[in-house]
């Protein structure tokens, strides 16, 4: 069976997580593939391998699309996800079958005057033949496959480039690779085939089960060894931040033991700035700790008002008679004023969520990829800065890697003006669209300035030049979720934490049109937004940090976690953000109430999708 490619096809899956943990694979609601009981080897020709896309820029010259390897990976994964046993090798190997495919049109149909600033439609077509034969010569499947790609590319006249072409390549690569897979797995010649091999008795399995495939046994701890983890904060008597002299500090701790055995002696110990560190008692007893039993203590002190000027750090540890005690310690920084300079505002140089865990070893989503976009200041004077906004964007990146598992390099961070409209463009229609997998997931947060559309439809997000009375200076979310749906990616998380400009103060607030997407979506696309309605964003000084942002960062960390089982879930950060940012907004005498569209059931495939590695325990 032969299988030749025509122009271009879809992400590849890449290696997956090195460690599967609980519940890590995404609970679809769509049907498994089937597989078919065949032994299949492939034959990828180098044409296929050097498979190219042309198209002339904005000037006019030719230019290429190199999706070669890109392709022939994907051509390997249907396959793969289809029959029982693909290999590539001799041809004297022994198979069943042999599949190939021959590239019959790769077309991209643009045209652009010569540096013309505007949008122009895009069309790409992909149409490859599909050619299965068996180990005797005859031919199961010979029949075309396509897909097909459109979009609005946009040009600014500055230079040739193009922005935008690679999300309608790649929609046309995840349509064929559908197709591609339904003529397989549909055609009546090959199942024939199949059951008359007799090498399997069904003629398709459900598919094999996810997990870890792992056979052996977990490893076991001691028997009646304690599991102690605990969780701490540092607060300050007017919550602040800021720890002023003659001010009444605690530290909270507590503690809890998820094991089978007894610990014994449990006790809290402070170390750190030895000035700071000899104002509380030290060490503070909790005595024993049963299993499932928690224990709490608060370590209470009033600062001295002779308490000199300095920053500060506090370092919480628990320990336990048996050396069973969590290997981590908690960690606090910040800024210690004077009775004279108490009134001066300043900045905390570190609060509990600034604090970025260590990464959780094995586990990474090598398939999954991120943008962070960080507006607080803008080219428009008139534009409202934000001041949280590039600190926002640099923790919330930080804890995507370590809590999260996205690589490093699969996280990319726009802020100020590196978040020009081009930028933006460039980023989710060429970018995202190059790397989005089916097997991993985008990941999408933004903070800065928004405005409604005159039509109050869509809500556009300002970048680092934009005005609010230029909405075509923006970048639409409902643009942002047509990107978003045309990716393979099984999973689009968009967490948007934007201010609007205040009403005009006539009627209620105006509700915001969150979602474009529509009833029985294929892609599975939610928004988080950090507000119902329109107007300023709230930032919660206490914690430097947005409001919405930092209950977001908490939520990760593992205060979502409600059910405890270490991981924090999709429906777990929503029901969190639910619960907090109103609370918080009620402290400021505000109000602010998160929106999710579509709604997501908590108990759903995408609500019980685990996002986090909560760091409670220890």
């Amino acid at each position: 069976m032969r299988f030749f490619v025509v122009a271009t096809v879809v992400a590849t899956l890449g290696c997956g997580q090195k460690l599967v943990f609980p519940r890590l694979e995404f609970k679809s609601d769509e049907a498994k593939s089937p597989s078919i009981p065949l032994t299949v080897r492939l034959e990828i020709p180098e044409a296929l391998k050097h498979a190219q896309l042309f198209y002339k820029d904005s000037c006019g010259v030719p230019q290429a699309i190199p999706l070669g390897e890109r392709l022939a990976e994907q051509v390997k994964s249907d396959a793969t996800g289809v029959f029982e046993k693909t290999f590539e090798g001799n041809p004297k190997d022994p198979a069943d079958a042999v599949l190939s495919a021959a590239l019959e049109t790769g077309e991209m149909n643009l045209a652009i005057p010569r540096r013309e600033i505007g949008e122009y439609p895009l069309k790409v077509l992909v149409r490859l033949r599909v050619m299965v034969v068996d180990m005797e010569g005859k031919t199961l499947l010979n029949e075309p496959v396509k897909g097909e790609g459109k979009w609005t590319v946009t040009t600014d006249g500055t230079n040739c480039t193009v922005q935008g072409l690679m999300l309608p390549v790649t929609e046309a690569l995840e349509k064929l690779s559908d197709r591609l897979v339904d003529s397989l797995t549909q055609s009546v010649k090959i199942r024939d085939w199949a059951i008359r091999l007799g090498t399997r008795k069904e003629m398709m399995t459900a598919g094999r089960p996810g997990g870890s495939g792992g056979t052996g046994a977990p490893p076991t701890a001691t028997a009646e060894a304690p599991t102690l983890s605990f969780l701490a904060s540092l607060e300050d008597e007017n919550r602040n931040q800021v720890l002023e002299a003659g001010e009444k500090v605690v530290v909270r701790v507590e503690v809890a033991n998820a094991g089978p055995g007894v610990a014994r002696g449990v006790a809290v110990e402070l170390s750190g700035t030895p000035a700071l560190v000899k104002e509380f008692v030290n060490p503070t007893l909790l005595g024993d700790i049963q299993p499932g039993e928690k224990k709490q203590a608060s370590i209470t002190t009033k600062l001295p008002a002779s308490f000199p000027a300095q920053q500060a750090e506090l370092l919480v540890q628990v320990t336990e008679a048996g050396s069973h005690g969590p290997p981590t310690r908690k960690r606090f920084v910040a800024s210690i004023m004077s009775g004279a300079g108490a009134r001066e505002p300043v900045e905390v140089l570190s609060v509990d969520v600034d604090q970025i865990p260590a990464g959780v070893q094995g586990f990474e989503r090598r398939t999954s990829y991120a943008l962070v976009v960080g507006l607080g200041g803008y080219r428009e004077e008139s534009i409202p800065r934000l001041k949280h906004a590039r600190r926002d964007a640099e923790v919330v990146a930080k804890h995507l890697t370590t809590l999260a598992g996205f690589p490093s390099e699969n996280v990319r961070v726009l802020m100020d003006e590196h978040a020009l409209l081009v930028d933006l463009q460039d980023t989710l229609e060429d970018w995202l669209p190059r790397q989005a997998n089916a097997s991993g997931i985008v990941f999408v947060y933004l903070i800065g300035n928004a405005v409604l559309d005159a039509e109050g439809t869509d809500i556009i997000l300002m970048p680092y030049e934009g005005r609010p009375d230029l909405a075509r200076r923006g970048y639409s979310l409902n643009r942002l979720q047509d990107v978003l749906a045309r990716l393979p990616s099984r999973l689009n998380l968009v967490l948007a934490d934007l201010s609007f400009p205040a009403g005009d103060g006539k009627g209620d607030p105006r509700q915001l049109p969150w979602s474009a997407g529509k009833p029985g979506d294929k892609r599975r696309t939610v928004v988080i937004g950090s507000s119902s309605t329109n107007g300023p964003s709230l930032s919660w000084d206490a914690g430097q940090h947005g409001l919405f942002t930092y209950h977001f960062l908490k939520a990760i960390r593992g205060q979502g976690d409600a059910d405890d089982n270490g991981w924090v879930d999709v429906g777990e950060i929503i029901t969190y953000l639910r619960e907090q940012v109103p609370k918080g907004a009620a402290e400021l005498k505000k109000q602010q109430v998160p929106a999710v569209s579509p709604e997501v059931e908590p108990d759903g495939p995408i609500g019980t999708f685990p996002f986090s590695k909560a760091r409670r325990r220890g």
